[in-house]
């Protein structure tokens, strides 16, 4: 597995969590504290104004409240919450094992991959010391993959975004993965050119296969925890 090195995300105890050095914490939990400090909204310093508005309705909530919430759910909180916005973040945030099956459009997934293919260099992920094509599977704005091929002539869009970024259906930008990725951020290189299957082809082989043959997904599923990954990919 070559993941990007982080503090454990798997903290249960938000207690914990605070008592932690600022440049201890996981990176997810630092955004997050710094949200509820400073310029947060006065009516996060009452503990019933928070429990009561995120009772409302989404179309009833303070725009802010939305925003901060993006896709997370809201569970039942307990009167005696003492943060009623971190009991929401920490119950949608997944520990332990982790499964997941995630969706991408495969016309984009194979021009990332060709892109990768074609470039004259490639950037190195973590503990990567040999240069190769390769995709990035990446948790950080919503969840997606990328070409790692390094080409000058890349323009990034209005948002910063480069053009082989593709992310997985329903957690596009602006989302969190967290209730099925777990809280912390991450980078997974995934290598297009070395044989994955008993017959020899590589994913870059698959996937150009699968879209003559008329496909239009690639999926992929993962099992992981913080000491291993393992991935599998299909076609539909």
């Amino acid at each position: 597995m070559t993941t990007d090195p982080i503090p454990s995300g798997h903290i249960k105890d938000v207690e914990a969590l605070l008592a932690l050095d600022p440049g201890d914490r996981p990176r997810w939990f630092r955004d997050l504290t710094a949200e509820l400090t400073g310029d947060a909204p006065a009516a996060l310093g009452d503990r019933a104004e928070t429990r009561r508005l995120l009772a409302l309705p989404a179309d009833q909530r303070p725009d802010w409240l939305n925003e901060f919430l993006g896709n997370m759910t809201v569970p039942p909180l307990p009167d005696t919450s003492t943060d009623p916005l971190l009991d929401v973040v920490m119950a949608n945030t997944a520990y332990g094992q982790k499964n997941c099956t995630l969706v991408f459009p495969l016309a984009k997934v194979l021009a990332a991959a060709e892109h990768a293919a074609a470039a004259d260099k490639h950037k190195l992920g973590y503990a990567e010391t040999e240069a190769a094509p390769r995709l990035w599977w990446v948790k950080d704005d919503g969840t997606y993959l990328m070409s790692n091929g390094q080409d000058p002539t890349d323009t990034r869009d209005a948002d910063g975004r480069l053009p082989t970024v593709v992310h997985a259906d329903g957690w596009g930008p602006g989302t969190d993965a967290r209730s099925v990725l777990g809280g912390d951020d991450f980078r997974e290189s995934i290598d297009l050119t070395t044989p994955v299957f008993e017959d020899g082809t590589t994913l870059l082989g698959m996937l150009r296969e699968a879209a003559a043959d008329g496909a239009t997904r690639f999926v992929l599923k993962a099992t992981f925890d913080d000491t291993y990954m393992d991935l599998t990919y299909i076609t539909e």
